[in-house]
């Protein structure tokens, strides 16, 4: 039987970033905030950077029940991997505040609940915007947004668009990508979505908003400050 490869997520998503993401990515990295919020975002030591993680998962939750897709690093790849471009500067505008851009987000070594799971990242580069102040951990909220990802796996495949929230950490030079983040939200929570499904037996569906968790170490030292 040949399964269309239609599917996408962050499994995030680097991400999504991917991811990188980011910050890379989502992803990313937290809300849409509400108008009229300023941000001055400045950013230090940045410049080129790659980011590597050493496990992502991709959940969904079907009857109160966790279903993942899990990817995990081995000797010759990591889990998931991203570059990504964050330039010194300071950036001023209402939230979110576009600091940078992730690509070339990829996850390896990958398995669901139906087998391997195949993935193809598509519509690089996404985009990195800052949409919280950094509180006194030095950790900063922000987002992957345009993140586009097709899964698939045996008898299943579907994609994944959208944000994937997350935060930076100064100290660690990491990006957490995570749902639970550790400056509140001031709007609507980034988020990533389902769509075009085939198969799949009811493990997945047409609008569900996976959560992505993964924490992204970062080969350049910078430092993010939102104020």
């Amino acid at each position: 039987m040949t399964i269309r490869k239609r599917t996408g997520s962050l499994l995030v998503a680097a991400a999504a970033t991917a991811s990188v993401v980011g910050l890379c990515a989502a992803p990313a990295l937290a809300s849409s905030p509400l108008s009229g919020t300023k941000l001055t975002v400045r950013v230090s030591g940045g410049g080129k950077f790659t980011a590597v993680a050493s496990k992502t998962v991709l959940t969904q939750k079907i009857g109160g029940v966790p279903v993942q897709v899990t990817c995990t690093s081995t000797h010759r790849k990591p889990a998931s991997s991203a570059n990504g471009l964050i330039p010194n500067g300071t950036h001023r505008g209402t939230s979110p505040v576009l600091v940078g851009s992730a690509s070339k987000l990829a996850f390896n070594n990958c398995t669901g609940p139906l087998g391997v799971v195949h993935t193809k990242v598509l519509s690089e580069p996404y985009k990195v915007s800052v949409d919280s102040k950094t509180n006194s951990k030095g950790q900063t909220d922000g987002f992957i947004s345009g993140i586009k990802v097709d899964v698939s796996m045996r008898a299943c495949s579907f994609v994944v668009t959208g944000s994937a929230p997350g935060f930076y950490t100064n100290g660690k030079h990491t990006l957490t990508m995570t749902s639970k983040l550790p400056v509140k939200p001031i709007g609507k929570a980034a988020q990533l979505t389902v769509s075009h499904v085939v198969g799949c037996g009811g493990l997945i569906s047409n609008g569900d908003h996976p959560g992505f968790n993964s924490t992204f170490s970062l080969s350049r030292k910078g430092t993010i400050k939102s104020t």
